[in-house]
């Protein structure tokens, strides 16, 4: 059996998404769904929301089915950094 492990890191404001955590769980979920980078393999993988996490937040709180549909209609990117390093070989 192998194990890989996942170092998740959140690139937002930690205090609000502590108080996110404490007050309504959902919204703290959103955020960190929104604005993570994680590693694997090698390489870094940054998710990040296209449209205004503010807005997103609002409607988690008052609908939280039309988040969903703001992240349909805005869209999500996926940035993956190569972290290898490539030495020449002379």
């Amino acid at each position: 059996m192998t194990k890989k492990k996942l170092k998740l890191d959140y690139q937002g404001s930690i205090p609000w998404l502590i108080f996110w955590a404490i007050v309504f769980f959902p919204v703290a979920l959103v955020l960190l769904l929104t604005g993570a980078k994680f590693d694997h393999e090698g390489k870094t993988y940054h998710i990040q929301y296209d449209g205004s996490r503010g807005w997103l937040c609002f409607w988690t709180v008052a609908c939280f089915p039309v988040t969903f549909a703001l992240i349909l209609l805005n869209g999500i990117t996926l940035v993956i950094d190569d972290n290898t390093q490539r030495v020449p070989i002379v």
